[in-house]
């Protein structure tokens, strides 16, 4: 049985986590154009904005607006 952790309706046991080497590598990947990687980055980073969700506790429409609005800025980051 896998431990549900649901955030904003998102279950965190599903994520990706990475390590700090697998970051470097994507982000030298992302820098050459590679979309997979770029995906795979933002995937990765979701576990961490739902966690600073949950600790402060946002509303659920509140919290939508910011998972929204967090995964924009990484998006534009990475371009």
């Amino acid at each position: 049985m896998i431990n549900k952790v649901e955030i904003c309706g998102v279950n965190t046991a599903k994520l990706p986590v990475l390590s700090n080497e697998e970051k470097n590598e994507l982000l030298i990947k992302i820098k050459n154009g590679d979309n997979e990687a770029r995906e795979k980055f933002i995937n990765g980073n979701l576990r961490l904005v739902l966690s600073v969700v949950q600790r402060f506790g946002g509303r659920r429409r509140e919290c939508r607006r910011f998972i929204s609005n967090r995964v924009c800025r990484l998006n534009k980051s990475n371009r």
